[in-house]
Order: structure tokens, then C-alpha cells, then sequence
């Protein structure tokens, strides 16, 4: 009986690739495991001191009507300060500090893709963002909303989930669009906070059409708000309203789109040296 000749060498097995969200997923909780107990979290944690700080003197000193106060807290504070300065402070290191200490080259390496691993890394910064950004939002409501009891927190519901809505919108473009400086430039730290303050914070309260390039025009837009022009550059130019909801949910949109397209478009392609 004639037999086959065994192999001469077994053919070789490849590894199949795991599927783009779960790398994603892995990545995010690497992320969080390696900095929940970080110095920048436990920033953030005493950062919210300074939200809740103020709603409780506005709570003893109880200085004017409660609603008005929290738009003033959420809008100035929460959004035109913290919704671009998170994203800034995150979303720039979010993948430069591992190109500056070189160790990006060791999540390359693994067999997935590119783009997953680091969009793991900016999708761990929108949750963090987000989630610091909802805790101070909702305990700034409570401290001061609740002063007119709880028929005024009831009937005050709708307000903070559209404040909280616009707030999470923020975090998701601003992050991803600080974390493609990141991806992009060398030393992407000082032009990123250039752009913060003075386009961002500063162009989109501005009259005349400029705060239309902004990104904060559609946000406060989303919010029935336009810019906040004062001083005498508001005689010399007309004040600009706010943007209508679906251009401004259109636009934001976009952008979102268009950024997320170039941070993974970027994080496929460009090359790392260790």
C-alpha cells in the first residue's frame, strides 16, 4: 500500500488580525488602567472644585434667579473654558507623548490595525472629557437649580440635557481635532492653545460673520446663543445671530466628520521612528 510522503515543512500559520473595535476597546481600557491614578486625572478631579465652588456661594449668597446663574456656569465656564481646554490638554498627548517617548512603535506592532489602536487612545479621551464635563454639569444643576425646590428641578430637566447634549458635541470634535495637532506637528502644544484662545474663545464672540469659521458659533448656536460681542467693536460692526439648530447640528457634524477622516487617514499611513 502506497503511503504519502509526509510535508516537508509545515506550511506557516498567520494570525488572524482581531476585529477593529475590539483593538479599540483594548486600547481604551490600557488607557484607562495606566491613567485613572495619574496625575492629570487627579487634576481634573480638583478641577471640578471650581464649578461647584461657585454654585455653592451662589447657593448661600443666593444672588439672582437660578436658571440664568447655570446658563452663566455651563456656558462661560464649562464650555468656552473647560470644553476646550480638556481637549487641549488631552487630546494633544493623547498619542504626542507616546511618539516623544517612543514607545508608539510597540503598539504598531501588534497584528491590527493602525488606526484602531490609536483611535482607541482618542476615544478613551472623549470619555474621560465627556465624563468630566457631565459630572460638573449635573452637580452645578443640582447645586443650583435645587433651590427652588424640586418642581424647579423638574421643570428644568430639558435645559440640562440640551446643555449636556452640546457639551459632549465639544468634547468629540475638540478632541479629535487637538489629538490630529498631536498626529501632525512636532510641537503641537503652543499652536494648539493659540487656536483655543485666540480663535476659538476669542473669534466666536466677535460681531460681524467671523465667528462663523469657528467651531464654538454652532455649539452656543445649539444653545439659541450668539456671540457675546461687547466693547466698541460692536458699534463699528452688527451683531451676529445665532445659527439656526440644523445648520448648526449640519455643520458640526461635518466637521466631525472630516476630523475623525484625517486622524485615522493620518494614524494609517504616517510612519514612527523609535
Amino acid at each position: 500500500m502506497k503511503q504519502s510522503a509526509p510535508n516537508a515543512a509545515a506550511a506557516p500559520t498567520t494570525r488572524a488580525s482581531p476585529p477593529w473595535y475590539g483593538v479599540l476597546w483594548l486600547v481604551a481600557r490600557l488607557f484607562f488602567r495606566l491613567n485613572l491614578g495619574s496625575r492629570k486625572i487627579l487634576w481634573l478631579a480638583a478641577l471640578l472644585l471650581v464649578p461647584l465652588g461657585l454654585c455653592t456661594w451662589w447657593r448661600f449668597a443666593e444672588q439672582g434667579q437660578a436658571e440664568p446663574f447655570f446658563v452663566e456656569i455651563s456656558v462661560n465656564l464649562l464650555l468656552q473654558l473647560f470644553c476646550l481646554g480638556l481637549p487641549l490638554y488631552l487630546g494633544v498627548s493623547a498619542v504626542r507623548d507616546e511618539i516623544e517617548d517612543r514607545t508608539i512603535t510597540y503598539l504598531l506592532v501588534r497584528p491590527a490595525g493602525r488606526e484602531a489602536v490609536l483611535g482607541g487612545k482618542v476615544v478613551s479621551v472623549v470619555l474621560v472629557v465627556s465624563t468630566w464635563l457631565l459630572v460638573g454639569e449635573a452637580a452645578s444643576f443640582l447645586l443650583v437649580v435645587s433651590a427652588g425646590g424640586g418642581a424647579a428641578l423638574a421643570r428644568s430637566l430639558p435645559l440640562l440635557l440640551r446643555h449636556a447634549l452640546v457639551l459632549v458635541a465639544g468634547a468629540v470634535v475638540y478632541t479629535g481635532l487637538f489629538s490630529l495637532f498631536g498626529l501632525l506637528l512636532r510641537r503641537p502644544l503652543l499652536l494648539a492653545i493659540v487656536y483655543a484662545l485666540g480663535w476659538e474663545a476669542t473669534v466666536s464672540n466677535l460681531p460681524g460673520g467671523l465667528p462663523r469659521l469657528t467651531i464654538m458659533y454652532y455649539l452656543k448656536s445649539l444653545l439659541g446663543l450668539g456671540p457675546q460681542a461687547e466693547g466698541v467693536m460692536s458699534l463699528l460692526l452688527p451683531p451676529l445671530a445665532a445659527a439656526g439648530p440644523a445648520t448648526a447640528l449640519a455643520v458640526l457634524l461635518a466637521v466631525m466628520a472630516v476630523v475623525y477622516s484625517a486622524v485615522f487617514l493620518v494614524a494609517g499611513r504616517k510612519e514612527y521612528r523609535l
